[in-house]
């Protein structure tokens, strides 16, 4: 997974996080094929317990390395970030938002988010 190996080529140098916001297709509201043939299950979480679980098989299930957060059950993460139904960033050392992809699936690109990170570096 492209996510691992630039966290592992990354790690040293600047602190990763993976949020887990809101479940994107759960089985009571916008299933997608794709999980149903991967039988991928989950009922949309309503506590940040339930949220939890969902996120922990999830990093387990995606071999997901870097440490992963839970965004709460009121979604404040997702709303201020806008970043359903996946979206990365490069914050600075000062708490600003340095690189923004776009909206994923489609708008995943990896590449130019390493070539933030690298940026990010040599700053």
């Amino acid at each position: 997974m492209r996510l691992n190996e630039l966290y592992n080529a990354y790690k040293d140098q600047v602190e990763f996080f993976c949020i887990y916001t809101r479940e994107a297709h759960p089985s009571d509201g916008w299933q997608v094929h794709e999980n149903l043939e991967e039988d991928i299950i989950v009922i949309d979480p309503t506590t940040d317990e339930a949220r939890t679980e969902v996120a922990a098989a999830c990093q387990i299930g995606l071999d997901l390395q870097m440490p992963l957060l839970i965004d709460s059950i009121d979604n404040d993460v997702e709303e201020k970030y806008i970043s359903q139904p996946m979206r990365l960033f490069v914050v600075d050392a000062e708490g600003k938002i340095t690189y923004t992809g776009d909206r994923g699936p489609g708008g995943w690109d990896a590449d130019s988010w390493e070539a933030a990170i690298k940026a990010l570096i040599a700053n």
